[in-house]
């Protein structure tokens, strides 16, 4: 089965918190992604988790400019 024109690696879930706490509704896992925070960056992350990018934290932080 081929998604947006690679290989589907099963579903995902995405759990959006709009007002972060301690505690997660689901521990994050290879197919789970737990964002604490609700902006316009948060759905390039989102975009990372969801095409496989396995470097999508150092991505991330190497974008960050000092």
């Amino acid at each position: 089965m081929r998604l947006r024109g690679g290989e589907s690696t099963g579903p995902r879930l995405v759990c959006i918190d709009l007002q972060p706490s301690q505690t997660t509704q689901a521990p994050e896992q290879r197919d789970i992604l737990n964002v604490g925070v609700f902006s316009d960056a948060m759905f390039e992350v989102i975009t990372a988790f969801l095409t496989s990018d396995t470097n999508r934290f150092l991505t991330e932080i190497e974008s960050v400019t000092l």
